[in-house]
Protein backbone atom coordinates (compact mmCIF):
# COMPACT_ATOMS: atom_id res chain seq x y z
CA UNK A 1 0.00 0.00 0.00
CA UNK A 2 3.03 2.37 1.07
CA UNK A 3 4.70 1.43 -2.44
CA UNK A 4 1.90 2.27 -4.43
CA UNK A 5 1.06 5.55 -2.69
CA UNK A 6 4.74 6.22 -3.46
CA UNK A 7 4.76 5.28 -7.13
CA UNK A 8 1.66 7.28 -7.17
CA UNK A 9 3.37 10.06 -5.92
CA UNK A 10 6.66 9.85 -8.14
CA UNK A 11 4.54 10.01 -10.92
CA UNK A 12 2.69 12.95 -9.89
CA UNK A 13 6.15 14.49 -8.97
CA UNK A 14 6.98 13.39 -12.30
CA UNK A 15 4.14 15.29 -13.97
CA UNK A 16 4.73 18.27 -12.18
CA UNK A 17 8.04 18.33 -13.44
CA UNK A 18 7.58 17.24 -17.22
CA UNK A 19 4.58 20.17 -17.48
CA UNK A 20 7.40 22.69 -15.45
CA UNK A 21 9.73 21.91 -18.19
CA UNK A 22 7.23 22.49 -20.90
CA UNK A 23 6.37 25.67 -19.64
CA UNK A 24 9.51 26.63 -19.45
CA UNK A 25 10.49 25.59 -23.23
CA UNK A 26 7.21 27.61 -23.69
CA UNK A 27 7.67 30.53 -22.17
CA UNK A 28 11.33 30.57 -23.91
CA UNK A 29 9.62 30.15 -27.45
CA UNK A 30 7.34 32.99 -26.40
CA UNK A 31 10.49 34.64 -25.05
CA UNK A 32 12.18 34.03 -28.10
CA UNK A 33 9.21 35.15 -30.17
CA UNK A 34 8.85 38.41 -28.63
CA UNK A 35 12.37 39.08 -29.71
CA UNK A 36 11.34 38.18 -33.45
CA UNK A 37 8.14 40.64 -32.74
CA UNK A 38 10.64 43.64 -31.52
CA UNK A 39 12.63 43.23 -34.51
CA UNK A 40 10.13 43.04 -36.86
CA UNK A 41 8.24 46.53 -35.21
CA UNK A 42 11.61 48.05 -35.87
CA UNK A 43 11.70 47.09 -39.41
CA UNK A 44 8.16 48.68 -39.70
CA UNK A 45 9.10 51.68 -37.91
CA UNK A 46 12.11 52.02 -40.36
CA UNK A 47 9.98 51.44 -43.73
CA UNK A 48 7.23 54.14 -42.13
CA UNK A 49 10.47 56.66 -41.80
CA UNK A 50 11.42 55.67 -44.65
CA UNK A 51 8.02 56.26 -46.22
CA UNK A 52 7.39 59.76 -44.95
CA UNK A 53 10.75 61.33 -45.97
CA UNK A 54 9.83 59.63 -49.04
CA UNK A 55 6.49 61.29 -48.71
CA UNK A 56 8.12 64.51 -48.05
CA UNK A 57 10.39 64.67 -50.67
CA UNK A 58 7.47 63.84 -52.85
CA UNK A 59 5.26 66.84 -51.33
CA UNK A 60 8.88 68.79 -51.60
CA UNK A 61 8.92 68.10 -55.32
CA UNK A 62 5.55 68.70 -55.88
CA UNK A 63 6.10 72.22 -54.37
CA UNK A 64 9.06 72.45 -56.83
CA UNK A 65 7.02 71.37 -59.82
CA UNK A 66 4.35 73.63 -59.08
CA UNK A 67 6.80 76.59 -58.82
CA UNK A 68 8.35 75.66 -62.02
CA UNK A 69 4.80 75.36 -63.82
CA UNK A 70 3.81 78.85 -62.59
CA UNK A 71 7.34 80.49 -63.54
CA UNK A 72 6.97 78.76 -66.71
CA UNK A 73 3.02 79.92 -67.58
CA UNK A 74 5.15 83.31 -66.77
CA UNK A 75 7.71 83.13 -68.95
CA UNK A 76 5.89 81.76 -71.92
CA UNK A 77 3.21 85.03 -71.26
CA UNK A 78 6.46 87.11 -71.65
CA UNK A 79 7.50 85.55 -74.74
CA UNK A 80 4.20 86.12 -76.54
CA UNK A 81 4.17 89.59 -75.45
CA UNK A 82 7.30 89.91 -76.89
CA UNK A 83 6.35 88.25 -79.97
CA UNK A 84 3.89 90.57 -80.56
CA UNK A 85 6.14 93.85 -79.65
CA UNK A 86 8.69 92.39 -82.27
CA UNK A 87 5.82 91.83 -85.01
CA UNK A 88 5.87 95.84 -84.12
CA UNK A 89 9.03 96.42 -84.24
CA UNK A 90 9.56 94.55 -87.51
CA UNK A 91 6.87 96.41 -89.14
CA UNK A 92 8.20 99.43 -88.07
CA UNK A 93 11.75 98.71 -89.46
CA UNK A 94 9.92 97.95 -92.86
CA UNK A 95 8.46 101.10 -93.32
CA UNK A 96 11.79 102.77 -91.65
CA UNK A 97 13.34 101.17 -94.33
CA UNK A 98 11.45 102.15 -97.05
CA UNK A 99 11.84 105.92 -95.88
CA UNK A 100 15.48 105.28 -95.93
CA UNK A 101 15.07 104.03 -99.76
CA UNK A 102 12.84 107.49 -100.52
CA UNK A 103 15.62 109.76 -98.64
CA UNK A 104 18.23 107.90 -100.71
CA UNK A 105 16.49 108.34 -103.75
CA UNK A 106 15.73 112.13 -103.03
CA UNK A 107 19.31 113.04 -101.80
CA UNK A 108 20.56 111.65 -105.21
CA UNK A 109 18.84 113.85 -106.96
CA UNK A 110 19.15 117.08 -104.45
CA UNK A 111 22.32 117.55 -106.58
CA UNK A 112 20.34 118.07 -109.68
CA UNK A 113 17.56 119.83 -108.43
CA UNK A 114 19.93 122.35 -107.44
CA UNK A 115 21.68 123.18 -110.25
CA UNK A 116 17.91 123.48 -111.79
CA UNK A 117 16.57 125.67 -109.29
CA UNK A 118 19.07 129.13 -110.17
CA UNK A 119 17.63 128.24 -113.60
CA UNK A 120 13.80 128.00 -112.65
CA UNK A 121 14.16 130.95 -111.13
CA UNK A 122 15.86 133.14 -113.12
CA UNK A 123 13.22 132.56 -115.56
CA UNK A 124 10.23 133.01 -113.27
CA UNK A 125 11.85 136.37 -112.32
CA UNK A 126 11.95 137.87 -116.23
CA UNK A 127 8.58 136.19 -116.26
CA UNK A 128 7.23 138.31 -113.34
CA UNK A 129 9.25 141.51 -114.73
CA UNK A 130 7.81 140.81 -118.05
CA UNK A 131 4.09 140.57 -116.48
CA UNK A 132 4.70 143.86 -114.21
CA UNK A 133 5.86 145.92 -117.43
CA UNK A 134 2.55 144.63 -119.01
CA UNK A 135 -0.61 144.72 -116.54
CA UNK A 136 -2.34 147.30 -115.15
CA UNK A 137 -0.09 150.00 -113.91
CA UNK A 138 -1.22 150.10 -110.53
CA UNK A 139 1.22 150.54 -107.41
CA UNK A 140 3.78 149.88 -109.84
CA UNK A 141 6.65 151.68 -108.12
CA UNK A 142 6.18 148.85 -105.19
CA UNK A 143 5.62 146.11 -107.59
CA UNK A 144 8.99 147.05 -109.21
CA UNK A 145 10.87 147.58 -105.80
CA UNK A 146 9.49 143.91 -105.29
CA UNK A 147 11.25 142.31 -108.13
CA UNK A 148 14.34 144.12 -107.71
CA UNK A 149 14.52 142.68 -103.96
CA UNK A 150 13.66 138.80 -105.49
CA UNK A 151 16.69 139.79 -108.06
CA UNK A 152 19.39 140.90 -105.37
CA UNK A 153 18.49 137.88 -102.82
CA UNK A 154 18.82 135.62 -106.17
CA UNK A 155 22.15 137.57 -106.98
CA UNK A 156 23.55 137.54 -103.33
CA UNK A 157 25.82 134.17 -102.23
CA UNK A 158 25.53 134.20 -98.80
CA UNK A 159 21.73 133.85 -99.21
CA UNK A 160 20.67 130.27 -99.33
CA UNK A 161 18.79 128.40 -102.60
CA UNK A 162 15.57 127.69 -100.21
CA UNK A 163 15.34 131.74 -99.01
CA UNK A 164 16.49 132.57 -102.57
CA UNK A 165 12.90 130.32 -103.87
CA UNK A 166 11.20 131.62 -101.13
CA UNK A 167 11.49 135.25 -102.21
CA UNK A 168 10.40 134.57 -105.94
CA UNK A 169 7.42 132.69 -104.57
CA UNK A 170 6.35 135.54 -101.96
CA UNK A 171 6.11 137.86 -105.13
CA UNK A 172 3.95 135.31 -107.27
CA UNK A 173 1.55 135.10 -104.42
CA UNK A 174 1.62 138.72 -103.82
CA UNK A 175 0.98 139.71 -107.76
CA UNK A 176 -1.71 136.60 -108.01
CA UNK A 177 -3.61 137.77 -104.91
CA UNK A 178 -4.49 141.25 -106.82
CA UNK A 179 -6.73 139.26 -109.23
CA UNK A 180 -8.68 138.62 -106.54
CA UNK A 181 -8.71 141.96 -104.83
CA UNK A 182 -10.22 145.09 -105.13
CA UNK A 183 -9.11 148.78 -103.58
CA UNK A 184 -8.86 152.40 -103.94
CA UNK A 185 -5.90 154.60 -103.09
CA UNK A 186 -4.75 158.06 -104.47
CA UNK A 187 -2.20 158.84 -106.63
CA UNK A 188 -1.25 161.59 -109.32
CA UNK A 189 -1.04 159.97 -112.87
CA UNK A 190 -0.81 162.13 -116.29
CA UNK A 191 -3.76 162.51 -118.53
CA UNK A 192 -3.01 164.25 -121.80
CA UNK A 193 0.35 165.30 -121.21
CA UNK A 194 -0.55 167.09 -117.01
CA UNK A 195 -0.33 165.46 -113.92
CA UNK A 196 -3.38 164.95 -112.12
CA UNK A 197 -4.29 164.13 -108.90
CA UNK A 198 -6.83 161.18 -109.09
CA UNK A 199 -8.50 158.70 -106.91
CA UNK A 200 -8.21 155.41 -108.08
CA UNK A 201 -9.74 152.12 -108.42
CA UNK A 202 -9.15 148.28 -109.00
CA UNK A 203 -10.86 146.21 -109.76
CA UNK A 204 -8.93 142.74 -109.68
CA UNK A 205 -7.57 142.66 -112.94
CA UNK A 206 -10.56 143.71 -115.00
CA UNK A 207 -10.78 147.38 -114.59
CA UNK A 208 -8.38 150.19 -113.53
CA UNK A 209 -10.16 153.46 -113.36
CA UNK A 210 -9.81 156.73 -112.09
CA UNK A 211 -11.42 160.43 -111.21
CA UNK A 212 -10.02 163.59 -110.32
CA UNK A 213 -10.41 165.23 -106.91
CA UNK A 214 -12.91 167.65 -108.35
CA UNK A 215 -14.70 164.83 -110.06
CA UNK A 216 -14.79 166.34 -113.14
CA UNK A 217 -12.46 164.08 -115.12
CA UNK A 218 -13.43 160.43 -115.51
CA UNK A 219 -11.26 158.05 -117.12
CA UNK A 220 -9.94 154.35 -117.33
CA UNK A 221 -6.41 152.62 -117.98
CA UNK A 222 -6.62 150.95 -121.80
CA UNK A 223 -4.40 148.11 -121.21
CA UNK A 224 -4.25 147.69 -125.29
CA UNK A 225 -3.63 151.15 -126.04
CA UNK A 226 -0.93 151.53 -122.56
CA UNK A 227 -2.54 154.86 -121.86
CA UNK A 228 -5.32 156.78 -120.09
CA UNK A 229 -8.11 156.99 -121.78
CA UNK A 230 -10.95 159.96 -120.59
CA UNK A 231 -14.76 158.53 -120.56
CA UNK A 232 -17.65 160.36 -121.51
CA UNK A 233 -18.86 161.72 -117.83
CA UNK A 234 -22.79 161.30 -118.23
CA UNK A 235 -22.24 157.76 -118.86
CA UNK A 236 -19.12 156.85 -116.08
CA UNK A 237 -19.06 159.45 -113.81
CA UNK A 238 -21.75 158.05 -111.19
CA UNK A 239 -20.83 154.65 -111.97
CA UNK A 240 -17.10 155.17 -110.98
CA UNK A 241 -17.72 157.42 -108.00
CA UNK A 242 -19.95 154.30 -107.09
CA UNK A 243 -17.19 152.12 -107.61
CA UNK A 244 -14.67 153.86 -105.32
CA UNK A 245 -17.08 153.95 -102.60
CA UNK A 246 -17.42 150.34 -102.76
CA UNK A 247 -13.86 149.79 -102.66
CA UNK A 248 -13.42 152.27 -99.89
CA UNK A 249 -16.59 150.26 -97.97
CA UNK A 250 -18.50 153.08 -97.65
CA UNK A 251 -21.46 151.82 -100.17
CA UNK A 252 -22.55 147.89 -100.22
CA UNK A 253 -21.22 145.78 -103.03
CA UNK A 254 -24.15 146.14 -105.69
CA UNK A 255 -23.57 145.88 -109.89
CA UNK A 256 -22.29 148.56 -111.47
CA UNK A 257 -21.18 149.32 -115.31
CA UNK A 258 -17.78 149.51 -115.57
CA UNK A 259 -15.25 149.88 -118.47
CA UNK A 260 -14.39 146.51 -119.00
CA UNK A 261 -11.69 145.50 -122.12
CA UNK A 262 -13.36 142.48 -124.17
CA UNK A 263 -11.47 139.28 -123.70
CA UNK A 264 -8.93 138.56 -126.52
CA UNK A 265 -8.74 135.09 -128.01
CA UNK A 266 -5.89 133.03 -126.57
CA UNK A 267 -3.41 132.25 -128.70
Amino acid sequence: MKNRRIKNLSMSALTILVSSFIGFAQAAEIIVDSSILDQAMDVIADKYSDSAVAQSEITRLQNDTSSVFEAFKRENDNLESLLVVNAGFRKQISNQEQQIITLDESIASVAEVTREIPMLMEKMLASVEQFVALDYPFHIDQRQARVQFARDAIDNPDVSIAEKFRQVLVMYQTETSYGRTFETYPDTITINGAERDVTLARYGRVALMYQTTDRQVTGAWDNVARQWVELPAGDYRSAIQKAIRIAQNLDAPDIINLPVIAPEAAR
